[in-house]
């Protein structure tokens, strides 16, 4: 085999150290170790060093304090200490190729770039089947509740106007869901991987755009991801220039490595992969299927479950409610007069019909509630110093736009509003 450029070698190396590095267990990435049941216990240790590690670089390398110096779960995967672990993994896989380079005497290094082609497909299918089945089976993207309804367009964040656009369309969620699914599916086969990575590409290049553009916290990943798409196409680079830009025949891709020679680990190998694949199949499409069930299909709803607009106001209007939204059963959103937002605590008992309302750290007060008519609602108590006896009429789900337009195959206007 011809020896590898200078240049060539070296970014080979840092990419190996990078990507293997990228592979091991971390907060907010799937990784091969952890996807397997009952292995949860050996990335601990590992997750545990870094904290540490990177918790110490904050405070005594950055001259950092505070909470963002401390790793816990915000739902962001670009924290402080997020960036400081990409920068040690970067630093590290520096430090290692360096050495490495000036040890090697090697001069190509085919068989194992194959075997990191292993890693980083499997790694970015596994990848791409998390993020996908949690759309087709759509529980990444809820359907906009009564809250995000009654809020105006104006106070969402960037973030929240992507995640319920992304909502307002169950079909659309299924089928960018379905997108990453196959990218993954076809990376888990050499004979596919090349064509598993492009289709990988494209989805993540848009993933990527929309996190960067509507200021989505999972940049890092996104990044990488794409990168290890990028990485696996790289390979074939010239012969996909050559037939799909230069119109020119091209040789066929080696699909020989890595490949054991011994008969019986090739056959191990083989079953070794499709059980693998299998799990990760069921375990995806399991668990989706469960959370569809529970979130969608049979989800927990409270007894005033619904949007209100209020009728009666209390005498004085102190309390100057306007909109009640009623999504979750220990939450209830209110919408004042002048469109700021209350949100209380909410706990109910049905057997008495009443509800215990908690606001911050207040102090907790209990109303009751009775209905006496299908679309209305009656509060009565004490609400804080304030006795109250509130009218609210119920909305009906059917009337709001976004949720009732539906699908037109003809259109004589358009209705963009």
């Amino acid at each position: 085999m011809r020896p590898w450029p200078l240049p060539l070698r070296m970014l080979f190396r840092f990419l190996f150290c990078y990507y293997v590095l990228y592979a091991l267990p971390a907060h907010g990435t799937a990784n091969l170790l952890e996807v397997l049941p009952g292995t949860s216990w050996m990335a601990s240790p590992y997750t545990k060093f870094w904290d540490a590690v990177e918790t110490w670089l904050a405070i005594h390398a950055f001259h950092l304090s505070g909470h963002v110096t401390t790793r816990f779960l915000t739902g962001s995967g670009d924290t402080t200490l997020d960036y400081i672990q990409t920068l040690c993994n970067v630093v590290v896989a520096l430090a290692v190729a360096l050495v490495w380079s000036m040890a090697a005497r090697r001069r190509e290094y085919g068989r194992l770039h194959a075997w990191l082609c292993v890693l980083v497909r499997y790694t970015l299918g596994v990848t791409m089947l998390s993020y996908g089945f949690a759309k087709v089976f759509p529980l990444q993207f809820a359907t906009p509740g009564f809250a995000r309804l009654l809020e105006p367009y104006g106070e969402f964040s960037p973030m929240g106007a992507l995640w319920w656009f992304m909502g307002a369309s169950t079909p659309y969620v299924i089928f960018s869901g379905s997108m990453e699914v196959l990218g993954g599916l076809l990376l888990f086969f050499r004979r596919t991987t090349t064509l598993g990575a492009m289709v990988s590409a494209v989805v993540l290049t848009n993933i990527a755009a929309l996190n960067y553009f509507y200021d989505v916290p999972v940049k890092l990943y996104s990044t990488n991801l794409l990168l290890m798409a990028v990485f696996l196409i790289a390979r074939d680079l010239r012969r996909l220039v050559r037939f799909l830009v230069l119109n020119q025949a091209t040789e066929p891709a080696d699909l020989s490595a890595p490949q054991f020679q011994n008969r019986k680990l090739r056959i191990a190998a083989v079953v070794l992969q499709v059980l693998f694949v299998g799990y990760v199949l069921y375990d995806n499409v399991h668990g989706g299927w469960q959370g569809y069930q529970a979130s969608r299909v049979h989800p927990k709803r409270p007894p005033l479950y619904g949007a209100y607009d209020v009728e009666a106001p209390p005498a004085g209007d102190r309390l100057r409610w306007r909109k009640v939204a009623i999504d979750f059963p220990t939450a209830i959103l209110v919408r004042l007069t002048d469109d700021t937002v209350q949100r209380f605590g909410a706990k109910y008992d049905e057997a008495k019909n009443t509800v215990t309302l908690t606001l911050g750290s207040g102090s907790p007060s209990t109303l009751a509630y009775s209905r006496p008519d299908p679309d209305h609602l009656l509060l009565t108590g004490n609400l804080g110093p304030d006795a109250v006896s509130l009218r609210l009429r119920k909305l009906d789900p059917s009337k709001f736009l976004l949720l009732n337009r539906g699908f037109h195959w003809i259109n004589e206007y358009p209705l963009n509003r």
